[in-house]
């Protein structure tokens, strides 16, 4: 699924984008501001808004020369709405609350790539960067096993491939080069658990030794 458009899951119309700005704010909107926020033509956003106004989830109101929409919280689609339209950050408190019970824990842990620049499409993976502690192995059978837990559940809550990129505080400068996947995960990545200041400092380190 595309977590930065969440209403999506249920419907690739155009209305799905439209309930997914109007849920995010408890405010008024013109069509116009809706249009610009989802980067759509006014006339298919105005059409949207209409057939959303004649189910009655979307109120309609005038203020002054302007139309002004805004989602109605009280009807009773709403809920599930706004559950939809909350279900990047529902994922990323999910996968923090898995993380908080590892042991080992990871050093930093986050999710980088399309995901977390919001340009993901259906079928793209859902990429996590894990950053084990000195002296633990990708092998380490309890390590493996939460990496293989976090994996397994990221799929199966989202439907994309969750794929795990992983080192060890000491492997760093084995994997590291100048723009690439560690400079990623710095400028793009969500943070889930540990202290991205690590591996900041770390890269920093390994560089000027260079």
């Amino acid at each position: 699924m595309e977590l930065s458009h969440p209403l999506r899951v249920i419907t690739s119309a155009l209305d799905a984008d439209v309930l997914e700005v109007l849920a995010r704010a408890d405010a008024a909107f013109s069509g116009s501001d809706v249009a610009r926020r989802i980067a759509a033509s006014k006339a298919g956003t105005r059409r949207a808004l209409a057939r959303l106004v004649g189910q009655g989830i979307v109120l309609q109101e005038r203020a002054g020369t302007a139309q002004m929409y805004r989602l109605n919280r009280e009807h009773l689609a709403a809920t599930a709405v706004i559950a939809l339209a909350g279900m990047r950050e529902s994922l990323l408190g999910r996968l923090r609350e898995l993380l908080a019970g590892w042991q080992p824990a990871p050093v930093y842990a986050a999710v980088f790539g399309s995901v977390a620049r919001g340009q993901e499409r259906p079928d793209s993976d859902l990429d996590l960067f894990l950053l084990r502690p000195s002296g633990v192995g990708a092998d380490d059978p309890r390590w493996y096993a939460q990496v293989a837990h976090l994996t397994d559940r990221a799929t199966t809550w989202t439907g994309n491939d969750t794929r795990a990129l992983q080192a060890g505080l000491d492997e760093l400068a084995e994997i590291d080069e100048p723009g690439g996947v560690l400079d990623d995960v710095l400028r793009d990545g969500i943070s889930l658990a540990g202290q991205e200041s690590v591996l900041r400092r770390e890269l920093r380190s390994i560089r000027s030794a260079r």
